[in-house]
Order: C-alpha cells, then sequence, then structure tokens
C-alpha cells in the first residue's frame, strides 16, 4: 500500500457525474481499493438521506467506513447507519438565517425527518430534491413549522445574489454561524466551526489516521477547508478555479472517470 490510508471525497460534481450517477468505472475502482484495505468516505453538503443510498452502492456499509454529511454537521458510521456526531443550527439561530433570507429573496429550504421543508417557490427549487432524492415539502410558515434544532439552512436564488451575499459575509453569519456554497446558487448555513474539513480532522483522530495519510477530492468552495487539512488534495478538472489553485493537484472531470485516474498515480 501506499503512504495514504484515506480517501475523502465529495459527492456532487465531483464523485457524481453529470447524470448524478457514479459511473461503472469509478464504482468498481472505489471498490476494489476497499478490498485491498484503502478507506473510502464520503464529504457532502447533502442530507444523510441523500447520501446513504450511493455509499451503499459503494459498499461503504460492508468496509467500516463513514459518510460525513451537511458539510460536516453530521458523521454516520455507515456498518450500522449511526449517527455518531451532531452539530446542528439553534432554533434561534434557525429564526435569524429565515429573516436573512427573506429580506434577501432568497428561498429558504431545510431538513425534517426526510423532507426538505420550505414555504415559497423558486425556479431553483427542486435542485436539491432532484440531487438528493429527497422529496419537498411545503409548509404555511417555515419558521412556524420548524421548533427544534435543524442540521443546515439553506438560502436558494441566482447566482449572481448568492455571490454578493457570499462576499459581503465573507464565511461568517454571526458567531454561532458559517456560511459556504456548495453550488453557486446555494448558501449555505451551518453551526460555526462545521465543515468537511473540521468533520476529517475529528474522524481521523478516532480512527488513528495521521492526517497527512488522507487523500482528498473536491470541486468548490466548501471543499476547501477539507484541502486545508489533508495531506494530499486533488481538484476536478471541472472545479472552480479558486479551488484549483488551492490544490495540490488537478484531475480530469467529473464525466471523465477523474477520481479512479488520479488514484491510480497516488495508491
Amino acid at each position: 500500500m501506499s503512504k495514504f490510508k484515506m480517501i475523502v471525497l465529495d459527492m456532487d460534481d465531483t464523485l457524481m457525474n453529470s447524470d448524478n450517477e457514479v459511473s461503472a468505472e469509478t464504482k468498481s475502482y472505489l471498490i476494489d481499493i476497499q478490498d485491498k484495505g484503502y478507506s473510502v468516505v464520503l464529504a457532502s453538503g447533502r442530507p444523510t438521506e441523500g447520501m446513504i443510498p450511493v455509499a451503499r452502492e459503494l459498499q461503504l456499509n460492508h468496509n467500516e467506513s463513514f459518510i460525513i454529511s451537511y458539510n460536516g454537521g453530521k458523521t454516520i458510521k455507515m456498518s450500522n447507519e449511526e449517527v455518531e456526531v451532531s452539530k446542528p443550527v439553534s432554533k434561534d439561530n434557525f429564526d435569524l438565517i429565515v429573516d436573512y433570507c427573506r429580506e434577501r429573496g432568497f428561498l429558504v429550504l431545510t431538513y425534517d425527518n426526510g423532507y426538505i421543508i420550505h414555504d415559497s417557490d423558486h425556479e431553483y427549487m427542486n435542485i436539491e430534491s432532484e440531487l438528493t432524492g429527497l422529496p419537498m415539502k411545503r409548509v404555511e410558515d417555515i419558521k412556524s413549522c420548524i421548533n427544534h434544532d435543524v442540521p443546515k439552512v439553506m438560502g436558494v436564488d441566482y447566482v449572481g445574489n448568492i455571490t454578493e451575499a457570499r462576499v459581503d459575509l465573507n464565511g461568517f453569519f454571526n458567531e454561532d454561524i458559517d456560511v459556504t456554497t456548495s453550488k453557486p446558487f446555494f448558501l449555505e448555513f451551518m453551526a460555526k466551526d462545521v465543515s468537511k474539513g473540521n468533520a476529517i480532522k475529528a474522524l481521523c483522530k478516532k480512527e488513528n489516521i495521521n492526517l497527512e495519510e488522507v487523500v482528498v477530492f473536491g470541486d468548490s468552495l466548501n471543499d476547501q477547508s477539507m484541502f486545508d487539512v489533508a495531506g494530499y488534495s486533488v481538484a476536478m478538472g471541472n472545479a472552480s478555479e479558486e479551488l484549483k489553485e488551492s490544490a495540490d493537484v488537478v484531475t480530469l472531470d467529473n464525466n471523465s472517470e477523474g477520481i479512479p485516474h488520479m488514484l491510480k498515480k497516488l495508491i
């Protein structure tokens, strides 16, 4: 085996191709390297329920592996699908985020009991459902409906408006809430210090794996924290220019078997 022990993969536009599928070649390769002793972990902004089917497809449940959902808000052990770490957004902060998004005209999405919850419409409202497979549920008023902590909140709008808000917030909504983007039309709000990178650090400590032994693959701003902590970072060919600049190397895009293409060189 190489010096690397863990491979952490973003999902959308990294592991998943433009048809929202894992290609047969990539799937076969990832199953094969797990059989050889490498750990494969999925890390995504997706809700847990939107990750588990792909994790099962890649046989993570048979290999004592993990998924990191909600941009690091939850870590789930796939052998029993139990939540090992959970860092939610409080109800008080949820209400503040909803107020902020409404003032800017953003559609607000959150997650509850396997549904994507919303109380208004937008041209992009169904994208998250199409990506994750979770059904949409419209409520009369999202603040009244949600009376508990939530794993993550999203503001959805056109790219220019989301970009303006992202630049203005510069990663921080308030002292309790951090902000990132996974797609250019999704503004994502998580509890402070929740990130894929911090989740990987905690998981590696638990599993006695040195961060230098971790390879990460990503394409978007919410993958930057992974690139900051891992021993080796790989940007997809379709990644943002900002992420490519911070990567150790750039591989082929998500429609061209970029993951196995690079891993064959590394391990």
